[in-house]
């Protein structure tokens, strides 16, 4: 019996919140510069759910963290919308800098950065609130941002010909990359494990995705790739970058171990690729084809088109948002303690249904008292370390101040 009960618990703890990713919002949602609507279209089975209006220009789009929110960009209004993903309605109009471009998620779904190549600034916006915190002064002409997975650091690229480097501590400029090979440098991707960004740029014939290494903020590699390589895209796996070559018409699949093309996808002529998301579970890759007015979908496995999704006539769809799984917090390895529990705990353990089980199942509770105490045992001395670090911060309160200054 207690084997049958020690399963249960088990099988019930693998599928806590706690050990599992965040739910995924299905939809994918592409902004239509031309017809000033954003598309909702179900990622599953390919088909739009509905068409939102009411946005002027809109360019860059991103999803919240948990799904339940789209901010787009709005370029022609100077403002951001808040798409409230349960009704697919704009909830709210956030005034930012001049001529918006595109959006950024912070990993921890605290915040949202707005590139405003107008103003040269970047805007961050509370997602707790929908209210601008801070406006970063970059100058030049900002075009896109990325989070690095850590949060601590926000990369903007500026088609000057730039990549500047945020610290998100201070809101900040902390570096500024220049590099022979950035030449109208505007989509920027970073890798999960935030080793690496990489960056798009415009002019060049081959074009080139420059590598840049964020340990150091240099480049170390160029990749050759198609004309005009406007949208790049990274699987949740970190294993493929995916390149829109808008000129081309093709799609470059680029292993990240090796920084070498593996494949290149052929997209129907004059489809004009740019932005583009690949769904949370790698499967699928979703492509603004601007020049077409559709949206085409990369089945992952075998890198070629599935489907495409006609939009209307000079839609003009140039991004795509969907939602980016998190993992799950780690459970607490020191709970709160409670007696009242261990002592419920240690009367159950001693219940059995068969008196012959006795002494078997004292030999067990003795060995379990033993890990729980032991278990206890280190909590007590983690808590027992912490109250003594406090109490010599509290000594010495003013020298933890100014860590971010040093970076």
């Amino acid at each position: 019996m207690n084997c049958v009960v020690s399963s249960v618990v088990v099988f019930v703890a693998l599928l806590s919140p706690a050990s599992v990713m965040a739910i995924v919002n299905p939809n994918a949602y592409v902004s239509n510069n031309g017809t000033g609507t954003v598309t909702v279209i179900n990622s599953t089975n390919n088909a739009i759910v509905t068409t939102i209006s009411g946005f002027t220009a809109p360019t860059g789009l991103i999803m919240s963290i948990d799904g339940t929110k789209v901010y787009v960009a709005n370029t022609g209004a100077n403002n951001v919308a808040v798409i409230n993903t349960a009704t697919n309605t704009i909830a709210k109009l956030i005034p930012v800098g001049v001529t918006p471009l595109e959006a950024a998620a912070s990993p921890d779904g605290l915040h949202i950065y707005i590139t405003n190549q107008g103003d040269g600034t970047l805007s961050v916006i509370d997602t707790a609130t929908d209210t601008v915190s801070a406006t970063v002064t970059l100058g030049g002409l900002p075009a896109e941002a990325a989070v690095t997975p850590d949060n601590a650091h926000v990369y903007v690229t500026d088609s000057s010909g730039v990549v500047r480097v945020v610290a998100t501590a201070t809101n900040t400029v902390s570096a500024t990359i220049v590099d022979p090979s950035f030449a109208l440098p505007i989509p920027i991707a970073i890798t999960p494990d935030g080793k690496t960004a990489y960056v798009g740029n415009l002019i060049g014939v081959p074009g080139v995705v420059s590598v840049i290494s964020t340990a150091t903020n240099t480049v170390t590699q160029t990749i050759p790739v198609g004309l005009i390589p406007f949208g790049l895209a990274i699987t949740p796996n970190g294993a493929t970058l995916y390149v829109a070559n808008s000129a081309s018409n093709t799609i470059s699949v680029v292993a990240t171990a090796t920084n070498i093309i593996t494949a290149t996808i052929t997209d129907a002529v004059a489809s004009g690729p740019e932005g583009m998301a690949v769904t949370g579970d790698g499967t699928k890759l979703f492509v603004a084809n601007n020049g077409l007015d559709q949206i085409g979908v990369v089945t992952t496995a075998n890198n070629t088109i599935s489907a495409t999704v006609q939009e209307p006539v000079a839609s003009s769809p140039v991004q795509v948002a969907l939602q980016v799984p998190q993992p799950a917090p780690a459970p607490n390895p020191c709970p709160a303690d409670d007696d009242d529990k261990d002592k419920d705990g240690h009367h159950k353990r001693h219940h059995h249904d068969n008196d012959g089980d006795h002494d078997r199942d004292g030999d067990r509770d003795h060995h379990d008292n033993h890990h729980d105490n032991d278990d206890k045992n280190d909590c007590d001395q983690s808590n027992d370390r912490d109250h003594d670090h406090h109490d010599d911060g509290d000594h010495d309160h003013g020298d933890g101040h100014g860590d971010h200054d040093n970076f």
